[in-house]
């Protein structure tokens, strides 16, 4: 079985001509290419799986999987599906509908996509200092992120701000440079609350990415319980949680830790997704089904981004 994970999926927009996103002519594209080349896995057959570890008879389909609750997934992914019959497992940070603000993440891909990545990260290095970038880690997240070398400005500028800087900083940083650069961030930037209730009342699959979409490993086990936690709250008590799933933010071995993974299972989550290109096979739903491998789009012909 082949998840694959997607982001933004829209169009165009000139206010960001930087911003990296699957142009929707080419989902459609490749929604074509995956039902040629390896056709859908039933929801009846993943959920066969992941509470009782049966492969379906063909174990080479695809499982499709949206991260970030943004806009663009109820506006353009949302009705593309729905239109041919599939279903999807759509990994909701819930804070923006608490806060009513934009998570810190978004925020740097938003300016990323409207300013130049070097200018972006002169503005960062005037606004830090060592005491804001603990040392702890940072040769092992240089070596595990953002390997694109295309994209060296933007590369750096994100890996500080997603990474290295601590959190007590980052929002105060983040928004200085905005002002500076007169740069207002957009209002209903994500799906709204009551859109995520359609989305699961038509049969798709809402689960947990956190409150703040927070790199977990950063975090004390305590923090971590509370993101864990109260998301899944959240999804309970707007009637969004059919099944217990969750989805690692931002993805790799070194974005989580054991004490991530005893929460999970504490919790009684069913099944949670990482990001790791391979298939999912049978091992996995004894050994790895809190994070079960992922593909990223681009992987796969009409998936890179524009």
């Amino acid at each position: 079985m082949k998840a694959i994970v997607y982001h933004y999926v829209r169009e165009h927009n000139t206010k960001y001509p930087n911003f990296r996103y699957l142009d929707i002519g080419n989902f459609r594209k490749q929604l074509d290419f995956f039902k040629e080349e390896f056709g859908f896995l039933s929801k009846q057959d993943w959920d066969k799986f992941t509470n009782s570890g049966i492969l379906p008879e063909n174990p080479n389909q695809i499982i499709l999987t949206f991260d970030d609750a943004m806009s663009c997934h109820f506006d353009y992914v949302f009705p593309e599906l729905i239109n041919r019959n599939l279903w999807g497992i759509f990994y909701i940070p819930t804070g923006p509908y608490q806060s009513g603000q934009i998570l810190d993440v978004h925020k740097i891909h938003l300016l990323c996509g409207a300013f130049d990545g070097k200018e972006l990260h002169d503005l960062l290095l005037q606004r830090i200092n060592q005491e804001m970038i603990p040392d702890t880690r940072r040769k092992e997240f240089h070596s595990e992120t953002y390997k694109d070398k295309e994209y060296t400005g933007v590369a750096e500028f994100k890996r500080i701000l997603n990474y290295f800087i601590s959190y007590k900083y980052r929002q105060n940083v983040i928004d200085n440079i905005a002002k500076t650069l007169s740069f207002e961030f957009p209002k209903n930037f994500y799906v709204k609350k009551e859109d995520l209730k359609v989305m699961a009342d038509k049969g798709m699959v809402l689960g947990s990415h956190t409150v703040d979409h927070p790199l977990m490993s950063k975090l004390s086990k305590t923090e971590q319980a509370e993101q864990i936690k109260s998301s899944f709250q959240f999804l309970d008590e707007i009637g969004c949680t059919n099944i217990k799933t969750y989805c690692h933010p931002y993805g790799g071995f070194h974005s989580f830790d054991k004490q991530t993974i005893d929460i999970l299972h504490l919790e009684e989550v069913v099944y949670s997704f990482n990001v790791n290109s391979r298939d999912i096979n049978k091992n996995d739903f004894e050994q790895s089904r809190q994070y079960l491998p992922r593909y990223d789009c681009n992987e796969f012909n009409f998936g890179k981004a524009s």
